[in-house]
């Protein structure tokens, strides 16, 4: 049985609404309560996992911008050159990105996630008081 993962889909970069609308992914979550780790206390590292894991396997020249916003936080500046901005509106077409896709496996994130919070090891769900 393979390890679970997460799938960055190359696409996502350009779109404001990319990559989960930049809500964090249900599959992480769900990993992190089935492994006890308390996900409050470790976002999930999407722009990191951007940028170490799908901008390097991307075979066209790619520039990244991180955005401070509630949709999709990590966006192509630019492909090959030109400008992607009104690509992100659906104003202008999408180029082709290739690879389609990467996946990452979840301890991966994990290990962003940690280092992201300044963390040698994830926090734990606290179980209900005894009584």
């Amino acid at each position: 049985m393979s390890e679970p993962a997460v799938t960055l889909f190359s696409a996502d970069l350009l779109s404001k609404w990319g990559f989960n609308d930049g809500d964090t992914p249900r599959a992480w979550l769900d990993w992190c309560e089935a492994n006890g780790i308390d996900s409050s206390d470790v976002e999930f590292p999407l722009v990191a996992l951007v940028r170490e894991h799908l901008v390097p396997v991307i075979e066209q020249t790619i520039e990244v911008v991180k955005i401070g916003t509630s949709h999709n936080p990590i966006r192509a500046q630019r492909v090959n050159g030109v400008d992607m901005s009104d690509v992100w509106y659906g104003r202008a077409p999408q180029p082709d990105l290739t690879p389609d896709c990467v996946t990452v496996p979840m301890t991966e994130v994990l290990r962003l996630a940690l280092e992201e919070a300044g963390l040698s090891e994830a926090p734990r769900h606290q179980g209900p008081s005894p009584r």
